[in-house]
């Protein structure tokens, strides 16, 4: 029998450096933006860079109502019992 590798449960924090990383790299593409330098900035097409930002801004809108509505929510409903 060879023995059994397991992978370590590892968790990161969504601490406020974390956060303030994510809200550096939206304001570095709002300078580009307004600069008109993007195509120095970035790799990705400006209708890539819209669709990557419209689903941040969804992503950010659906947390806060989730925050503010106190409601839990489950990735995977919870099993339930058949008989």
């Amino acid at each position: 029998m060879g023995q059994t590798h397991q992978q370590p449960n590892i968790h990161y924090l969504l601490n406020d450096s974390r956060l303030a990383a994510a809200l550096e790299a939206i304001d570095d593409l709002h300078d580009a933006a307004a600069e008109g330098t993007l195509s120095s900035t970035t790799s990705l097409s400006k209708q890539e860079l819209v669709c990557w930002l419209r689903d941040v801004v969804y992503t950010a809108q659906e947390t806060i109502k989730e925050i503010e509505s106190g409601r839990k929510v489950y990735a995977v409903p919870p099993l339930r019992l058949i008989k």
